[in-house]
């Protein structure tokens, strides 16, 4: 019975794939925001009749297999179709090649993670506006005593991997 399960859970996920696809690639506000259970039933029935294509009301391993086959083929053309798209994006001159100027330009500009006034806000522990080398040198050297486990003064690699999990 387990076995059957298995295969049969397996078979209306590999059949569902596409359908599954599409709807994990919709904006939050078109999801459905609720399903009954019969809502529920009913699809898991459709996608039950889906991999069984001889309608003898059990799935085999060559039903799982021609639906698995079946869903990687349209996914594969789905993300062909998407990467088509991305591709045309960036091929501001539309010759079918990307140049380096086309790809740099697609990708955004590095920026700083924080302004100056945050920067300083962070740091700035006596709040006069500015950073002394006290203060700038404060939080790394907290860090590094955190880090240094044994509080011999050295870090070693293993103490650097364990702070660094942390």
């Amino acid at each position: 019975m387990i076995t059957r399960l298995s295969i049969l859970a397996a078979g209306l996920v590999i059949a569902s794939a596409a359908g599954a696809q599409s709807t994990a690639q919709q904006p939050a506000s078109q999801a459905p925001q609720q399903i009954t259970k019969a809502q529920f039933t009913q699809t898991i029935d459709a996608r039950f009749a889906g991999v069984d294509a001889n309608k003898d009301g059990q799935v085999t391993k060559a039903e799982i297999t021609a639906a698995q086959t079946k869903a990687l083929q349209e996914a594969q053309v789905a993300e062909g179709q998407r990467l088509e798209t991305e591709f045309n994006k960036l091929d501001t001159n539309h010759d079918k090649a990307l140049s380096l100027a086309e790809f740099k330009a697609a990708v955004p500009p590095l920026k700083p993670t924080e302004t100056p006034d945050q920067m300083i806000a962070n740091v700035d522990t006596n709040k006069d506006g500015k950073i002394s080398a006290a203060e700038y040198r404060a939080q790394p050297v907290a860090n590094f005593d955190k880090a240094d486990a044994n509080h011999d003064g050295i870090l070693t690699a293993q103490e650097l991997a364990a702070a660094r999990q942390k």
